[in-house]
């Protein structure tokens, strides 16, 4: 799940982290604010737990038994439930608070010095005697409940204290019910969080991918096209260093493709000149089978020179890009074949337009095209667009290639079992030429075999 909802770029990896972790703060946050809120209903039942015991004490020590009586004949309730025994009450589920108990018996003996020890614990007020729960215990428990009040108290505090008689004295008090945490208040406290922190971050995130970005750009299109000016560093200081980076290594490369061209050309021009010299010369020899044997053997080094230039110059084609349609520019390809080549169309059921080197374009369709003739027998072309790509297919007839040779097949030479020989095979520069074209397109070809039988070729080119 966590893998789906993984962002794949910078940018959205940080924002997508800040927020799962300001997400977990938050609720270990409002985790830690539940607990809080209990702990503090409990100090305060406790404390006043204790100060109406110390209360009910000190009455209990100076109104005398008839004083009592007459009190009790006006009705008059004592402020706390005490209950008297042999022994502390010890409910089922009650929790010592050694703490609470310190604090209270620090007040408590300041109160009456008789109290030997004393006991303070927390659990469910269900589970208290009757008696610690009847009367005022009632009365001050129903008063939490009702419109506008908080929910009725499940908890209680019990005290107990231990007197120089050896009788304990117990009495309790509910201790207030947490209330549902504020959604309200969460939401909006979590949204302020998010703003507060979420938007910065998102411009300093947005800050180092866009230059990221402009610089990923600028990679994928190193040795592609012509000669570019350095990028301007921007960004924060490391991604500036990157870039400042980047350009001496541009530098570099683009002086040795440029040293590479030159000597390229020279070797072409070294090499062509004599093969042209000996094409003269050949045209002497009275041998007709013998010269139509070396004519040809002439044409196809020249031929594979040709194409080992055309491949060592794709990425630096002087040639502009611009917006071309597509099926023109098939037609323009397909009318240096021959009238009786088995070339077939699809008919176009709109205008495809791309922006591309025209030339090159239609060096790579030639031969694909020738490849299909070649092998397969027949070439049919069809055109679609898929997504942002348009994508020009070439099926032929032909047997086919074994699929552990579909990308093998297009390094340099490369042929497959069947086509060894010269005669059939060509320079085995082709697939080659035809896929540096298209890469330098921002494209891509893939041979796949068909179900019916034959190769498909598919050039794809991006619309922009």
């Amino acid at each position: 799940m966590l893998k789906k909802l993984w962002p794949s770029s910078l940018y959205g990896q940080i924002l997508f982290v800040a927020a799962v972790a300001m997400l977990l703060a938050q609720m270990i946050n409002t985790t830690l604010l539940v607990f809080a809120n209990n702990a503090r209903a409990t100090v305060e039942a406790s404390s006043m737990l204790v100060a109406r015991v110390a209360n009910q004490v000190e009455r209990e020590r100076f109104i005398n038994a008839e004083d009592k009586q007459r009190e009790g004949r006006r009705g008059r309730v004592p402020s706390i439930a005490l209950v008297l025994g042999p022994k502390p009450v010890n409910p089922l589920g009650f929790e010592s608070q050694a703490e609470l108990a310190e604090r209270a018996s620090e007040y408590l003996l300041a109160v009456d010095p008789d109290i030997k020890s004393i006991r303070l614990s927390k659990g469910p007020l269900e589970n208290l005697p009757a008696e610690l729960r009847r009367g005022p215990m009632l009365r001050w428990a129903e008063g939490f409940a009702g419109p506008g009040k908080p929910n009725r108290p499940k908890e209680a505090v019990l005290l107990s204290m231990k007197l120089n008689s050896g009788d304990w004295v117990n009495a309790a008090a509910p201790v207030r019910a947490r209330g549902p945490f504020p959604p309200f208040a969460l939401l909006l406290q979590t949204l302020t969080l998010y703003l507060a922190v979420l938007i910065p971050l998102a411009l300093v995130a947005r800050r180092i991918a866009r230059p990221l970005n402009a610089l990923q750009q600028r990679v994928r299109d190193v040795g592609l096209t012509g000669d570019h000016q350095p990028m301007e560093p921007q960004g924060p200081s490391d991604v500036r260093d990157l870039i400042e980076t980047f350009n001496a290594a541009e530098a570099r490369l683009s002086s040795l493709l440029t040293e590479k061209d030159v000597m390229l050309g020279a070797i072409g021009h070294d090499l062509k000149t004599p093969l042209a010299s000996l094409r003269v010369r050949i045209e002497s020899v009275d041998d007709d089978n013998e010269r139509t044997k070396m004519v040809a053997s002439v044409d196809e080094m020249v031929t594979i020179l040709d194409d080992i230039l055309m491949l060592a110059r794709v990425g630096k084609s002087a040639e502009a890009v611009q917006p071309t349609e597509l099926g023109a520019l098939i037609d323009t390809a397909l009318s240096e074949f021959p009238d009786n080549a088995k070339i077939q169309v699809e008919a176009l059921s709109e205008r495809f337009v791309a922006p591309v080197r025209p030339v090159l374009i239609r060096r790579a369709l030639r031969n694909l095209v020738s490849n299909a003739l070649q092998y397969g027998g027949c070439a049919n072309i069809g055109v679609a667009r898929e997504g942002k790509y348009i994508l020009i297919t070439v099926d032929d007839q032909g047997p086919g290639i074994p699929p552990d040779q579909l990308e093998t097949i297009f390094e340099p030479f490369a042929r497959t079992e069947t086509s060894r020989n010269r005669a059939s095979g060509g320079s085995g520069l082709g697939l080659t030429i035809a896929r540096a074209i298209a890469q330098a397109h921002h494209g891509s070809v893939i041979l796949t075999n068909r179900a019916e039988g034959g190769i498909r070729a598919t050039l794809s080119l991006p619309i922009g």
